[in-house]
């Protein structure tokens, strides 16, 4: 299946910035999984590319004049193969992603919640639908900086919160897992075509568990990156100094491409 997407992110300031850099996982991989016919990342300042720990892909934009607005746009068009995840697509052993984070740390709520489950991937699929049972999918309840033990205890959330608490679930039963960012095809208007799964490591290869969309094949989505968390995957993060307070308004579109494309 061939997809074309669109992402395009803007941010506004009260006041010009100063500098500012920004660190952006908006280029995908080629992988088993997903071949990249074409590929255009737009920005306004002055890029380099890198690779992360992670092997993600990541342009580092710099700003060094006054902006009151920033906009990033990555478009291109993606082939996703079918094929099955496998093991050979991380510089780390599998048992790296055992490690917590601040947002993955575990509360004596989710430690009683994970209790119930064992590392088999039947239980941990009864996991992932307890776990969108009791976190409603709702935008706008949680931002970047929630973690897993505040988006249980609140019950809602979106699909980052809903991956933190299954990572967050998975690492305390002793089961590699990593935190995925990128973008899915669906039909369904409440879910934006931005989106965050997680990857279980179970036997000898890596396993999708979306929580959201309570898949464990990852027939529709466009990996961008991998990480422990969001922290380390997301999209586009950065810093600068000046601009007051900072308005950040992204979108997103997910396709079937045609043929000719």
């Amino acid at each position: 299946m061939k997809l074309k997407i669109r992402h395009e992110t803007t941010y506004t300031y009260d006041e010009p910035t100063q500098t500012s850099i920004q660190y952006l996982r908006l280029t995908p991989r080629n992988t088993p999984q997903q071949r990249i016919l074409a590929w255009n990342l737009r920005t306004p300042g002055d890029t380099s590319m890198m690779t992360d720990g992670f092997g993600n892909q990541v342009t580092v934009m710099t700003m060094d004049k006054p902006v009151s607005e920033i906009t990033l746009t990555a478009e291109g068009i993606v082939d996703l193969t079918g094929k099955p995840l496998t093991k050979d697509d991380s510089p780390f052993p599998p048992e790296v992603f055992l490690r917590p984070t601040p947002l993955t740390e575990v509360n004596k709520p989710i430690k009683q919640f994970a209790k119930q489950f064992s590392a088999n991937k039947r239980s941990l699929v009864r996991m992932m639908n307890r776990i969108l049972e009791h976190i409603e999918f709702m935008p706008g309840a949680t931002t970047v900086t929630h973690t897993a033990a505040e988006a249980f205890d609140q019950k809602r959330g979106v699909c980052q919160d809903h991956t933190h608490v299954f990572i967050a679930c998975c690492r305390y039963i002793g089961v590699p897992v990593r935190y995925v960012s990128g973008y899915i095809h669906t039909n369904s208007e409440d879910h934006l075509a931005t989106h965050a799964w997680a990857e279980v490591w179970l036997g000898r290869n890596w396993h999708t568990f979306d929580v959201v969309n309570l898949l464990n094949v990852a027939e529709s989505h466009i990996k961008l990156a991998t990480g422990l968390d969001y922290l380390d995957a997301a999209p586009v993060r950065g810093m600068r100094s000046g601009g007051g307070t900072e308005r950040l308004h992204t979108r997103a579109w997910v396709t079937p491409a045609s043929e000719s494309q």
